[in-house]
């Protein structure tokens, strides 16, 4: 669930992972948590990797949906390449791994 392509290092670590899959990617554009489980639950997938705001992955973990998370990490853009980085707002980010979200906790204090 994500308006960018998947790099080609995120399918083949999805593939390692899980087994001989299917990657489909939904770029489309989501109202809120509620329309992200319809689409997920209405297309039978068995997982879904989601770029999205904390506040929506939290309502997601709140329904029992339990998204895979692709960590990125900055890197110099001279070690840019297609297989596994992609650049974004003039920066450059590295695929490393894939973790399973369980939930969200956010914390506050008063100012």
């Amino acid at each position: 669930m994500s308006r960018h392509q998947p790099l080609q290092a995120q399918i083949d670590e999805l593939k390692r992972v899980l087994g001989d899959c299917e990657v489909v990617q939904d770029p489309n554009p989501f109202e809120d948590a509620s329309d992200i489980i319809e689409r997920f639950k209405g297309g039978g997938y068995d997982e879904i990797v989601i770029v999205a705001p904390l506040s929506v992955i939290a309502k997601l973990t709140e329904a029992g949906v339990r998204p895979l998370w692709a960590e990125m990490e900055t890197i110099d853009e001279k070690d840019f390449n297609e297989y596994d980085s992609v650049k974004v707002g003039g920066r450059v980010y590295r695929f490393k791994e894939f973790k399973r979200i369980r939930r969200v906790q956010l914390e506050f204090e008063p100012l």
